[in-house]
């Protein structure tokens, strides 16, 4: 009996011995189950960290376009009724009235209603649309905009519109001087973007910008070689995407508010702002480091 009895009792001792292993394989096996679990939590948050912070490099670039956009036509706007005035101020009357054309005189009258109106381009047309002279823009001269669409707006009311030169791109108003109905000549200003314009964005949004004719880069919020390297990958690209340039840059290229040639590029470095997520990424690494902890710790005691 004792002896059948040791036997059983034995039996029992090893179902318990052999149980105990599995369950511990078991635990082990669920905690690196977890473990996974929370290393792909936490993957996952780094991933959504990543994607905001190209989100902010991308509303960025977008809030700087919109900007410079707004400037431009506000210029215009501002533009369009000075130039008005200036084509009823009697000094500009008097010149078209003039049955002799002094191009001295006409030239030196330009100067000083292109210093005290703080333009950087002054320009008398006749009835046709030729420039009989200028200041500021010397390419213009004797040029024929009879046929464009700046001066063909302008007879309806004073019209503005973005302006490619040979070294800028500007705002240009006209507006016709007329007498009795009659229209006797064009009255011309202009206002440059200056790069002064992109570095004031610059500043404010972190984003870097430059106005482009072409291949040639007209305006620049930088003149530091590696960016202006990158500006022109930006502006080479199609326009109206974002991509990456450089390695290091978020870009993206878009016409000049309405104009046909020029057009404006961008740059955002990517996640700037990246620094002052370092402690949310951190965070974000927690579930898995508990996890792991717990682990560890299960480890060791079997």
């Amino acid at each position: 009996m004792n002896g059948v009895m040791w036997k059983k009792g034995g039996s029992m001792m090893e179902a318990q011995v052999a149980r105990e292993p599995r369950a511990g394989t078991l635990s082990v096996a669920a905690a690196v189950a977890a473990f996974g679990l929370a290393l792909a939590v936490s993957w996952t948050a780094q991933q959504r960290i990543d994607r905001l912070m190209d989100g902010i490099d991308a509303r960025a670039i977008d809030s700087a376009s919109e900007v410079l956009e707004e400037l431009v036509a506000r210029q215009g706007e501002q533009l369009a009724p000075t130039v008005a005035v200036l084509s009823e101020d009697t000094r500009v009357r008097a010149m078209v009235l003039t049955p002799t054309f002094d191009r001295a005189t006409v030239l030196d009258l330009l100067n000083d209603l292109k210093v005290t109106s703080n333009a950087g381009v002054m320009a008398l047309l006749d009835d046709e649309g030729r420039v009989n002279a200028v200041v500021g823009a010397p390419e213009l001269d004797r040029l024929d905009l009879g046929a464009s669409s700046l001066v063909k707006q302008s007879l309806d009311k004073p019209a503005s519109q973005v302006w490619a030169f040979d070294s800028d791109v500007g705002v240009l108003a006209v507006s016709p001087v007329r007498v009795d109905d009659r229209v006797l000549a064009f009255f011309m200003m202009g206002i440059e973007i200056e790069d002064t314009v992109l570095q004031r964005i610059e500043r404010t949004l972190g984003v870097s910008g430059a106005v482009f004719v072409g291949d040639r880069m007209v305006a620049s919020a930088s003149r530091d070689v590696a960016i202006e390297q990158a500006l022109r990958a930006a502006a080479a690209q199609p326009l109206g995407s974002k991509r990456i340039v450089a390695g290091n840059f978020l870009a993206f290229s878009a016409p000049l508010h309405d104009s046909a040639v020029a057009k404006v590029a961008w740059l955002a470095p990517l996640q700037r702002h990246a620094d002052g997520a370092l402690l949310t990424r951190a965070l974000g690494w927690v579930p898995a480091l508990l996890v792991g902890l717990v682990l560890a710790a299960r480890s060791r005691q079997l």
